[in-house]
């Protein structure tokens, strides 16, 4: 008799389940750049970094930066660290020759593109190491 109990409570679990409400995209991460950042970004992105990333952060000749595999290889890591490769090593043909804002700018549309979600408070970069980068 108890395991006839125990079924059915997980059957009632199951079926409650699928009339939960879903999850929205980023309703875990946390708001951490504006709009005005990522749109900025957006332009940034376009014109310095999409020949070799793709226009939706794909992946041409440079590594996927939206997407499963850009989060595979970065899970658990900080925006921080992702920042430095960006602001050291990019464009790979000019390293570095962006502005500071921009190159925050261009990671507010990095995280955007990864689901997080837009706030009121500007991306701080005093602020990277606070923010991790997950699924």
């Amino acid at each position: 008799m108890p395991y006839r109990a125990l079924a059915l409570i997980v059957a009632f679990l199951g079926a409650l389940a699928l009339f939960a409400p879903a999850r929205s995209l980023g309703a875990d991460k946390p708001a951490v750049y504006t709009d005005a950042q990522a749109t900025a970004g957006a332009t940034v992105f376009a014109n310095s970094c999409a020949g070799c990333h793709g226009q939706n952060l794909e992946g041409v000749s440079g590594p996927p930066l939206a997407g499963p595999t850009f989060v595979k290889n970065w899970q658990g890591k900080s925006a921080d660290d992702l920042f430095y490769i960006i602001s050291h090593n990019m464009p790979a043909d000019n390293p570095g020759s962006l502005k500071p804002d921009q190159y925050v700018d261009v990671l507010a549309f990095i995280l955007q593109k990864n689901g997080y979600p837009a706030g009121s408070t500007p991306l701080d970069p005093s602020k990277l190491t606070q923010i991790l980068i997950t699924q």
